[in-house]
């Protein structure tokens, strides 16, 4: 059961809402140090000084003082502003993909946290999850958004939102990096809330992308009951800003994430693809081009593209041999059928793990392995810093993360990325706290 309640949003006020495209960014995730440094140069008041300061190159473990000083500073300067009522706020994304433009329909609500009824598909890694406590502590309030999916096969939900999309012009509009657009609405109308409470109720929830802040967000409500705290009606700390999404939308695009593999001992290019050709047929290729050709025409997760250091071609693609022969390795027993045939699970398991050593120890240290979406960016980090070797994935089907999600089951972590982002800095939530 889903219980999804409408909250006073904390935005930009109207003042700067014309600047907005250069105060959002994207999640915290997927911003490295050149992205910080520009997101920092594009405005002074960028979100950025509060989801991921600058104060973090000084001290991995801040504890996040600048952040939640930025956060507080422009709330009683009038930069930030709350709301007065509460209210669902519709967040719709036009961006373009494959030569289409599409629309992705969600709505943004305070949810209360119920890890019973909230599927999880991907393993998350400590050092997020202590990095984004430590920041939550500081702000008392949720920066970001989580992506979730329910189901609305008839589309009553999507139909509710258009009756108001299509009436009224949005609260805030901007653009992100890669030049898609970003909507947000905010609706206070009693009846219209009381409708898509209705509608949510009986629904089952499913994490499509911020596994990390769900966890974050749970142990932050322990560690508050343990305190003796005490949550504060639909903004307590016992509920979170998310992003809900029904998972029939078209706009629903999910974009693989390559793995980098870097700093293994007596690695060795030409020996990984020998023993690889006992259970892949491995093909050669002279460039990138035709390589990517072949993954898209294989029509399945199931296959890699691959560069190693001092191997004798420059590209190799790795298919099963027999992919029955793959289930009945001991690395995927007591998988579920449905977990081990992700081609992400046969990457990690039967190639990370039994080939290089890199166990899940290894991958939660993030020690061994990074994580990249531009597949051309994976294959040239081969050789420099320490990389040894790039594999390139095909993307993880929808259908797939709900089978693995319904069986409560996890894939690897970074098996699924949704495109384009939930931006950070459209609306935030401050959690209200009895102390």
């Amino acid at each position: 059961m889903a219980r999804i309640e409408p909250f006073r949003g904390v935005t930009y006020s109207f003042e700067f809402q014309g600047q907005l495209s250069s105060l959002v960014t994207q999640p915290y995730d997927k911003i490295n140090r050149g992205l910080q440094e520009s997101y920092y140069s594009a405005n002074a008041l960028n979100v950025i000084r509060i989801i991921k300061s600058n104060e973090t190159w000084a001290d991995p473990e801040t504890t996040y003082p600048l952040a939640a000083r930025s956060y507080r500073e422009w709330l009683k300067s009038g930069v930030l502003e709350e709301a007065k009522t509460p209210a669902f706020y519709l967040y719709y994304q036009i961006f373009h993909t494959f030569g289409k433009e599409i629309t992705r329909k969600g709505f943004i609500a305070s949810v209360a946290l119920d890890e019973q009824n909230v599927r999880s598909h991907e393993r998350t890694l400590d050092g997020p999850k202590a990095d984004r406590l430590r920041l939550l502590r500081a702000l008392e309030a949720n920066d970001e958004l989580i992506f979730m999916l329910y189901s609305d096969p008839v589309h009553e939900t999507v139909k509710l939102m258009d009756s108001i999309a299509s009436a009224q012009l949005p609260m805030l509009e901007c653009s992100d990096d890669f030049g898609e657009t970003h909507k947000v609405w905010a609706v206070e109308d009693p009846v219209f809330v009381e409708k898509l409470k209705k509608l949510l109720a009986p629904s089952e929830l499913f994490i499509a992308d911020g596994h990390h802040r769900y966890e974050t967000a749970c142990n932050y409500k322990r560690e508050c009951l343990e305190k003796g705290w005490k949550p504060v009606g639909a903004q307590g700390f016992d509920h979170r800003m998310m992003c809900l999404f029904p998972m029939e939308d078209p706009g629903l695009v999910i974009l693989p994430t390559h793995r980098v593999v870097k700093n293994v001992e007596n690695f060795s290019g030409p020996k990984l693809v020998a023993a690889l050709g006992q259970y892949f047929s491995v093909k050669s290729f002279s460039n990138e081009e035709a390589l990517f050709a072949a993954m898209q025409s294989a029509g399945t997760d199931q296959v890699f593209g691959m560069r190693a250091l001092d191997t004798k071609e420059p590209l190799y693609f790795l298919e099963p041999k027999d992919t029955t022969v793959m289930v009945e390795r001991k690395e995927l027993a007591g998988l579920s059928e449905a977990s081990r045939n992700l081609g992400v699970t046969i990457l990690h398991k039967t190639i990370l793990e039994a080939e290089l050593g890199i166990d899940a120890a290894r991958l939660a240290a993030e020690s061994h392995v990074e994580y990249v979406r531009d597949r051309r960016e994976a294959l040239d980090m081969v050789g420099r810093d320490g990389r040894q070797a790039a594999f390139l994935l095909n993307p993880t089907s929808l259908s797939d993360l709900k089978k693995v999600a319904s069986l409560g089951e996890r894939m690897p972590q970074k098996s699924t990325d949704f495109y384009p982002k939930l931006l950070a800095g459209l609306v935030m939530m401050p959690l209200h706290i009895e102390k």
